[in-house]
């Protein structure tokens, strides 16, 4: 969607002061870059590392992406770059990675910069953020350290005191939109992956892209429509068993905040208009403000427990049954059904 090196148009001022300090020789030995999942903190950190180990580029220009620096880069095998991640997507990042990354750290490089990249940061267990503090206490000269994370609080007081803060706010859908369109076939699409990524600009773009990340959030909305209007608690966990509930969760909380600000407004948000407005109005009259908000503080828990070891049936089962409009008595039984959750 950008030419290569290049940054989305709501990260440009980040984008331009971090290529100032790096002219200037003002970067801190650690950076921590935080903001919400999915608005560009990993296409920021992308787009800087390659402007430092470019050999073209000038003043705020992106990374040439032709010389020796840029392709070794772009192929991922840089000297002067060390990658920390999870070894598996919800795994944690262990000690012994980073205090490889510590030890390559100290190592004399060839050029002017030599980085130890972490992401997401907030994966490191309580040994590995202790063997990173060591680091971070005295980082060698050209040595640069870089976190990012979604969910700093996760990270010990110790790590952050000793981090400079960059943090990146969500942009509004005119900042992103031109970017967005790049690759969409028509303005529609944009409007309708930007409510699916529910305003998270990197995660629109990937909806726009990908065939089957966007038949997954067509489903979802299926279900979730379907929702809706059920009244029996059979076919509505049929339809949302298949759905994946990691992405799945957020956008049925989304839904209900859509029907509460309705009742609440009478006007509809960019992801409730996804929605047959008959249907979710309906939802909102029978819920009632008071059953609305109930329901909002139960779809919060739904989420703080989300990657506990329950039974995914039994779970869907709970969700699905907070939903229908029955008895008190009714939802209880249904309770008792799903244990703990």
């Amino acid at each position: 969607m950008n030419e290569p090196g290049a940054v989305p148009p709501w990260l440009a001022q980040p984008w331009e002061t971090l290529v100032q300090r790096a002219a200037a020789g003002h970067l801190p030995g650690g950076l921590l870059v935080t903001g919400a999942e999915g608005v560009g903190k990993g296409l920021l950190v992308t787009a800087l590392l390659q402007r430092l180990f470019c050999e073209r580029a000038a003043g705020t220009q992106p990374a040439c992406g032709e010389c020796g620096g840029c392709r070794s880069f772009v192929g991922g095998v840089h000297p002067e770059l060390h990658d920390v991640m999870p070894p598996e997507s919800g795994k944690e990042i262990p000690v012994d990675a980073v205090r490889e990354a510590g030890e390559f750290l100290a190592l004399s490089g060839s050029g002017d910069w030599r980085v130890l990249r972490l992401h997401p940061a907030d994966a490191m267990n309580a040994s590995a953020a202790n063997a990173l503090l060591k680091t971070l206490e005295e980082p060698p000269a050209g040595g640069l350290i870089v976190l990012e994370s979604a969910r700093p609080s996760a990270l010990p007081a110790t790590i952050r005191s000793r981090c400079q803060d960059l943090h990146l706010p969500a942009p509004d859908l005119e900042a992103a939109r031109d970017w967005l369109a790049a690759g969409a076939s028509e303005p529609a699409a944009v409007d309708e992956a930007w409510a699916a990524s529910l305003g998270r600009p990197v995660v629109a773009a990937e909806l726009l892209a990908d065939p089957e990340r966007h038949a997954a959030w067509r489903q979802e909305r299926e279900a979730l429509a379907e929702l809706l209007q059920a009244r029996e608690l059979h076919s509505a966990v049929t339809q949302l068993a298949r759905c994946n509930l990691e992405t799945l969760l957020p956008r049925w909380q989304a839904l209900l905040l859509s029907a509460q600000r309705w009742l609440a407004s009478g006007e509809v948000d960019r992801f409730g208009a996804q929605f047959p407005q008959d249907r979710l109005q309906a939802f909102a009259r029978e819920r009632g403000a008071r059953g609305l908000a109930s329901l909002v503080q139960e779809s919060r828990r739904w989420q703080r427990r989300a990657r506990a070891q329950l039974n995914p049936q039994l779970r869907l089962e709970d969700m699905a049954a907070a939903m229908l409009p029955q008895t008190n008595a009714g939802r209880l039984a249904s309770r008792g059904r799903s244990g703990a959750y």
